[in-house]
């Protein structure tokens, strides 16, 4: 397979249904209704009068030759199990919802099983028990380390050469490369009963000399797939309790809350955001968020909040204690698909301090690399008491290097940015993931993350406080150029080496199955092949219907109707089977004439769709992990007749459509 040619997600998907498909031929599980050829829907009668054809060829009482005896002794074992299974209704049920395991869970627990929902919550506690068995304690660990750096002295042309202004020269690479912030986060998460589940989180910060840590338990409550709510209370202050919530009321409806109470004072006004969505069109939803944020102003009772007084300083400390002051404000957004590897997003916030716009594009290469592209736009309304400052140009440049802000704020003024953001997967566990942000007051920063299992770590690094285009260029190009050449010349080869030697490996481990299954169809139809052949001659002589070819698996060719000379398209046809069919040393279809003629009944051949066909008797899987296709020639009134159906649709023949020629 060539590696320009190679579809990854194809292969992939292909490799899955490998996956699933060995373990169910593992397990030797097989399809009931295919083994009696009744469909999903057939009554108890329906299916009693499949077991009696079925009888009829395959007891062991009808066959004296003791090796034909103990081959219909295997096959009658499996029609036998079929028929009683599908007539009673309980371990039906159960084998409709679960397959094979159903039934065992079914007869573990009695007869308090009742219905499908009783059969999937009886299973639910057999598999918890199970893994109780196995692990005495189960628990999830996450985590999310974040450690800023600040390159500006090394990375930013401009404040260099402000600061050889200003005779600064020959700065050590320790200088150049300072620790502006760390965080991390790391938490534990438990199941305690059913339906609820506890998580314990420790958290720290730091900067510029300062730090503070603290430490969350969680308890969640998830009463069903479609709502939870949980409650977060911190071990040390400030004690802001968070209440979090999410319904989903259909399908296409959802909503979510969360309540923050900053301190148990009530003179600290607690803070609520509401999101709701409805899917509108396509896959497109619409997004409202409330945001109430915590400085009320609703008379005497929150006249004094920490939150919209000024902070006062502690006098036995001598420090001012200051609590996050959240703006209020409204969301409305967008977030759909468009095509099959294009996804956006688009909010509009409006609020009293600061309104923006955020819009988001992403582009999915494949299924292992994206890139993203976003703007937003910033209005402020109103200048922010103690907001950030940035002053460009100027006399003094130690405003570029970080100096105290003067006391007036950018009235008035907004901001634009953007941001070019690249993730790839390494493999199955790990995520690899380069962000560069650039603003006209945010500068430049790149964020450089791991994502393995639950466990984050990401590194800002603050390149330039000025939107400079050449660093924001260099920091955009290069590390995803990089990327990319990773991705295509590493990465995807690797991935391709890797999927095609699991499927080798499951077409190593399937061979041994493959035998077993293939004498177990050679001996059914050896079983079946002199009835078979005088009703085919009993037939042939009255004009019914007769399978004169049926081939099952992996056929590379099709049908021969499609031509309008029928004559010239079934020899054509015949020649190239027979040229695709010899053309590998793997066996790739079988010949299924015989079993496929036994199923007839009254001229009439019906088998219903919706699962493999490798469970009807005579039949067997030669193509494990390809797809597979049932061709039939038959002759039904002196005319030819072709068919070629997928391996999980339904055939019914006669019909006049598969007609190739008249009679001559």
């Amino acid at each position: 397979m060539e590696s320009e040619d190679w579809d990854e997600a194809a292969a992939e998907a292909q490799l899955r249904d490998m996956e699933r498909g060995w373990e169910a031929q593992a397990a030797g599980s097989l399809d009931y209704y295919a083994v009696l050829n009744v469909s999903r829907q057939a009554t108890v009668e329906e299916v009693r009068d499949a077991y009696k054809r079925m009888s009829r060829r395959f007891h062991p009482d009808r066959h004296h030759d003791s090796e034909k005896r103990e081959w219909a002794q295997r096959q009658f074992h499996d029609i036998h199990r079929a028929y009683e299974v599908l007539t009673d209704q309980r371990s039906r049920e159960a084998y409709d919802q679960l397959g094979e395991e159903g039934i065992r869970v079914s007869k573990a627990v009695g007869h308090k099983v009742r219905s499908a929902r009783d059969l999937q919550a009886a299973f639910e506690r057999e598999a918890r028990r199970r893994r109780t068995e196995e692990v005495e304690q189960w628990t999830q660990s996450k985590s999310k380390i974040t450690v800023e750096l600040d390159t500006r002295r090394l990375t930013s042309p401009i404040i260099r050469d402000a600061l050889a202004r200003r005779g600064v020269r020959g700065v050590p690479l320790n200088c150049m490369v300072g620790v502006g912030s760390m965080f991390m986060k790391h938490s534990f998460a438990a199941d305690l009963a059913s339906g609820l589940s506890g998580s314990l989180t420790g958290q720290m910060f730091s900067r510029s000399k300062h730090g503070s840590g603290n430490v969350v338990g969680t308890l969640k409550y998830t009463p069903g797939a479609q709502s939870w709510a949980s409650i977060s209370v911190p071990a040390l202050p400030p004690y802001a309790i968070t209440f979090k919530s999410m319904h989903q009321m259909s399908l296409e409806t959802f909503c979510s809350t969360q309540v923050v109470q900053h301190t148990p004072s009530l003179s600290t006004p607690p803070s609520a955001t509401v999101t709701c969505g409805q899917l509108l069109f396509g896959t497109t939803t619409g997004t409202m968020t409330i945001r109430t944020g915590n400085q009320y102003a609703l008379g005497s009772v929150w006249a004094a909040s920490p939150t919209r007084a000024p902070p006062k300083a502690d006098a036995s400390k001598g420090i001012a204690r200051m609590l996050p002051r959240e703006p209020s404000g409204v969301t409305l957004g967008l977030v759909g698909k468009h095509g099959d590897h294009n996804s956006f997003s688009v909010d509009v916030t409006a609020g009293v301090q600061h309104s923006y716009v955020t819009a988001r594009y992403t582009h999915q290469i494949d299924a292992h690399l994206s890139i993203t592209g976003g703007a937003v736009l910033v209005g402020l309304g109103a200048p922010a008491p103690d907001g950030p400052y940035l002053r460009i140009g100027g006399e003094d440049d130690a405003g570029l290097l970080g100096a105290q802000p003067p006391a007036t704020g950018l009235q008035g003024l907004g901001d634009v940015s953007a941001s070019v953001e690249m993730q790839a997967e390494v493999d199955s566990w790990t995520r690899l993931q380069w962000k560069v942000d650039f603003g006209l007051a945010s500068g430049v920063k790149a964020t450089v993350a791991v994502h393995r299992l639950g466990h984050t770590v990401q590194l800002p690094i603050l390149l330039s406080t000025l939107p400079e285009p050449l660093v924001a260029v260099c920091a955009t190009l290069l590390p995803m150029a990089a990327a990319l050449g990773l991705h295509y010349a590493v990465l995807r080869p690797r991935r391709q080496r890797f999927i095609q030697q699991q499927m080798a490996d499951l077409k190593e481990e399937q061979r041994s199955l493959l035998f077993q299954q293939k004498r177990r169809a050679e001996e059914a139809v050896r079983l079946m092949a002199a009835s078979v052949d005088r009703s085919r001659e009993s037939a042939r002589a009255a004009g019914g219907l007769v399978i004169e070819t049926a081939l099952y698996g992996d056929l590379p060719f099709g049908i021969a109707a499609q031509d309008s000379n029928a004559l010239h398209a079934m020899l054509e046809h015949a020649n190239a089977s027979r040229r695709a069919l010899g053309s590998t040393d793997e066996p790739r279809a079988c010949d299924v004439t015989l079993p496929l003629h036994a199923l007839i009944t009254n001229d009439q051949l019906v088998i219903a769709g919706g699962a493999s066909k490798r469970s009807l008797p005579g039949f067997y899987d030669p193509a494990f992990g390809l797809p597979k296709s049932l061709f039939v020639r038959y002759r039904f009134q002196d005319r030819l007749h072709e068919i070629l159906v997928r391996d999980d649709e339904p055939l019914a023949i006669p019909l006049r459509s598969h007609c190739l020629a008249e009679p001559q």
